[in-house]
């Protein structure tokens, strides 16, 4: 069987809290450590569904704070458990194998579900979109998605990725759904490597394929990256993430249009792909510029509200751009002009921070009062690989609303 390095995004783990400092707990826990007792050690508890005697795994101890357990008021520990726990089963935790054969036992408590599964839905209107026989309509889209990065607590993924029209002949429509597995690489730098396979198609299912993919990601480590993105000319909080991905792709359908010609029906493809967060430029100018706002009395917009502007923090008017660079290279496919295929895409954003809006009556943001701001105006060059590469540019204009 596969293993790795385990990452928290990756795969689940239940912790119980236990308070080894309770007034109940302290004593005897005191009393108990100096006659071989070890409060660091798995083997010294024992959790067991209620009414039952059969126990669950513990992987491992975790001590909070000094993780001592020789004070009269010790440090409380987490049990960590990566096996599976039933949510509508109540548990016990009990300290185990006490030198004196006392017994310090929990109340029975439930676990909470350990997946978390993304969702969501965006509906929106585009106008002249291109449809798949080179015409031009008005349409409405959705766009859906959903993932769940584990099933249960195995290392099985799901993920859907859909874009439906209401004109199916739009050629950005597609459906995609992926299923797989995914495993750490390395335990100190946040590499999962995964295994998948993807149905997928276009809304008219003229175009229909399966891909078998293998795939790894991360973030370009910090160090490597640190001094191209903190300088005089950009200021960048987070390091780029990329993925490398090589896929086997049998087609299924195949739609052949003037601009998406027919591809090798056992084909394969690299794809490379890099996403730079949002960085600011000229972060020298930006400080002078939310400086010259303080002064003049613009502290309030600048700021946290409260008319005491903080030059430190905001970057309001400053400008940001956020960068997203693809390749499919189709070593298997021939340009018209005999050349190895290679489909680049890409978008780029410009993000121009506003002043915080005060929304102090909407109770959704009632602890403070405030939402951020900014302008996002974006070109993107995409092509779509459900649909034979059928490439799409556009420009978007809109105000984002941030808590």
């Amino acid at each position: 069987m596969m293993s790795g390095a385990v990452y928290p995004s990756m795969r689940p783990a239940e912790q119980i809290r236990v308070f080894l400092n309770a007034d109940a707990v302290a004593d005897e826990v005191s009393a108990q450590e100096g006659k071989g007792w070890d409060c660091t050690s798995p083997g010294s508890y024992l959790v067991t569904p209620q009414g039952s005697t059969k126990r669950v795994k513990i992987e491992a101890v975790l001590p909070i704070g000094k993780g001592s357990c020789n004070d009269t008021t010790p440090d409380p520990v987490l049990l960590q458990i990566s096996v599976a726990v039933d949510t509508k089963t109540a548990y016990e935790v009990s300290l185990a194998g006490l030198p004196d054969g006392k017994v310090v036992r929990s109340a029975a408590t439930k676990f909470s579900s350990a997946t978390k599964a993304s969702f969501s839905a965006t509906p929106q209107a585009v106008p002249g979109e291109a449809m798949n026989n080179g015409a031009k309509r008005d349409v409405g889209q959705l766009s859906y998605s959903y993932s769940v990065p584990f099933i249960g607590h195995s290392p099985i993924l799901f993920n859907t990725k859909d874009i439906f029209s209401t004109d199916s002949e739009d050629a950005k429509s597609s459906w995609a759904a992926t299923t797989g597995v995914s495993f750490g690489l390395f335990p100190a730098w946040y590499a999962p490597l995964k295994i998948t396979e993807t149905a997928q198609g276009n809304q008219a299912a003229s175009n229909v394929s399966a891909a078998t993919n293998l795939s790894v990601s991360g973030l370009v480590p910090w160090y490597w990256s640190r001094k191209a993105l903190n300088n005089s000319v950009i200021d960048a909080g987070l390091a780029p993430e990329f993925s490398l991905a090589g896929a086997y792709t049998r087609r299924i359908e195949q739609l052949v249009t003037a601009k998406t010609p027919k591809l090798a029906e056992n084909d394969a493809s690299i794809n490379p792909f890099l996403t730079v967060e949002p960085f600011y430029l000229l972060p020298a100018k930006c400080t002078q510029f939310q400086t010259w706002i303080k002064t003049h009395g613009g502290g309030a917009a600048a700021g946290d509200g409260s008319g005491k502007g903080s030059a430190s923090t905001s970057r309001q008017f400053c400008v940001g751009l956020q960068l997203d660079l693809g390749l499919y290279y189709l070593p298997l496919d021939k340009t018209k002009a005999g050349s190895e295929e290679a489909e680049g895409y890409g978008d780029i954003s410009i993000l121009i921070p506003l002043s915080n809006l005060n929304f102090g009556d909407f109770q959704i943001v009632k602890a403070d009062g405030l939402l951020n701001s900014q302008i996002h105006i974006k070109w993107s060059d995409s092509v779509n690989a459900a649909n034979n590469y059928a490439r799409t540019r556009q420009w978007t204009f809109g105000i984002e609303v941030m808590k």
